[in-house]
């Protein structure tokens, strides 16, 4: 005894509602947290490996800061976002990025609370990914085929061929019948 013909194509039906219901609701979720939230995503290797390019940080201001805390500010008409490691008595804040290769940052004038942002209390790697790659293409791509490694190219190369089946000939079971040199119909 097999399977009806009928019923593959239920599971289908009903394997894509789910699927739209889920997305549906991702990008629900992503979309008032992106609205409801300062954020900001990375651009740079500062903060590497803490926080690589392509993580989303979110940010919230505080009443104080203190060193060892990742803080984002304003310095020399710029975003940063990096940690403290020093505050001076007069209140001058001297921050540096976590990539052994930094060193601490200089700004002219110092950087005060008053140029702090806020503290980054969240930062999810790779969710930062699709703002880095609209706003720079090449530089965002090179930055996750690096984050992803081999195995991680070829699973987005797997999921992206599944994706495309699915979408486009995933429960059919032959191409449809067209005539060639048939004449076209519009159906009002």
């Amino acid at each position: 005894m097999g399977v009806r013909p009928g019923r593959v194509s239920r599971v289908w039906k009903v394997g894509w509602k789910l699927l739209a219901a889920v997305l549906f609701a991702l990008v629900g979720v992503a979309a008032w947290s992106l609205a409801a939230t300062n954020h900001a995503y990375v651009t740079t290797p500062s903060m590497y490996p803490t926080i690589p390019p392509g993580s989303m940080v979110f940010i919230r201001p505080e009443r104080s800061y203190h060193v060892g805390q990742v803080i984002e500010f304003r310095g020399n008409g710029l975003d940063f976002v990096h940690r403290i490691v020093r505050i001076s008595p007069a209140g001058a804040i001297t921050t540096k990025g976590d990539n052994p290769q930094n060193v601490p940052d200089v700004f002219v004038p110092s950087t005060t609370t008053a140029d702090v942002i806020g503290a980054v209390y969240a930062a999810p790697r790779w969710v930062g990914f699709p703002e880095l790659i609209v706003h720079h293409p090449s530089y965002g791509i090179a930055w996750l085929r690096a984050e992803l490694g081999r195995p991680g190219e070829a699973a987005v190369v797997i999921v992206a061929g599944l994706l495309t089946f699915l979408a486009y000939g995933g429960g059919r079971r032959s191409a449809p019948k067209h005539r060639i040199g048939a004449a076209a119909r519009s159906v009002a």
